[in-house]
């Protein structure tokens, strides 16, 4: 379904949900629309065996943990929904946590359970901006929202990504020429930081920081996996940090006209 943010900005609203009729994107994927790229209720849907086994196991480690929804994160099937979008909405600008919380209702509506509460939820999702300028007002925010220049980061995920060719630095969307460098620096241990190209991996690496001379034209973006542990060359408790906007690369001469 179609939402307005701010009452302006088109939003497809639950586009993994696949459960609930009224959640399925009949129409098209217009390039004006944001895309809400993860939402909790589509991951908790996506794979209900998953859910389940991952709710017992909290009941259980529930004395030590203190959390029920300990690593919730790990019910986000990011890479599945990774393939979705550039499937089917391609070039549209990523959003995260419109609908963020699930409501638990008993007692024939009379009392309800808010999870997460509103105010742990902006602490579980966050659409992190990027602006060369002061952001002062709303509107400079949702015109942020509406050009793509933000990462959906998970957990408080703390990191930058901008892109540099030698003079000029850019930020997601912005056509950058090929040859230009992509950065990421990842301020969390025990991470994974994937680079891709068209969604296909180019980088895969643990460092915490890195730099990539691109040398093909098309979409580049990142994402961060984090882990409890790993033996050998196996990680165990992988789950989803963070997801970026897009970085368009294209040959010089139309990065230039683009950008001018």
């Amino acid at each position: 379904r179609l939402l307005k943010l701010g009452g302006s900005l088109p939003v497809i609203s639950h586009p993994n949900n696949f459960e609930f009729s009224h959640y399925i994107w009949k129409g098209e994927f217009k390039k004006d629309y944001l895309y809400e790229f993860i939402n909790i209720k589509d991951g908790v849907v996506w794979n209900k065996p998953l859910s389940i086994i991952y709710l017992i196991k909290n009941i259980f480690i529930y004395p030590l943990t203190r959390r029920l929804l300990h690593k919730w994160n790990v019910l986000i099937p990011l890479e599945r929904w990774s393939n979705l979008y550039f499937s089917r909405a391609k070039g549209l600008k990523i959003i995260g946590g419109l609908d963020l919380h699930i409501k638990l209702v008993y007692q024939e509506h009379t009392h309800g359970i808010l999870i997460p509460s509103y105010k742990e939820g902006f602490k579980w999702l966050q659409n992190i901006a990027y602006s060369k300028e002061e952001i002062k007002t709303k509107e400079e925010v949702l015109n942020l929202l509406k050009e793509g220049k933000v990462f959906l980061s998970i957990n408080e995920t703390k990191a930058d990504f901008w892109g540099f060719d030698g003079e000029k630095e850019y930020l997601f969307w912005e056509k950058m020429p090929v040859g230009s460098f992509l950065n990421c620096a990842v301020y969390k241990i025990k991470t994974i930081k994937i680079l891709k190209w068209e969604n296909n991996p180019i980088v895969i690496t643990e460092e915490p920081q890195f730099s990539f001379k691109t040398e093909k034209e098309g979409l580049y973006h990142f994402e961060v996996y984090e882990y409890d542990f790993k033996i050998g060359d196996r990680y165990f408790g992988i789950r989803p940090v963070i997801i970026t906007n897009m970085f368009e690369v294209v040959n010089a001469d139309a990065g230039k006209e683009s950008n001018s």
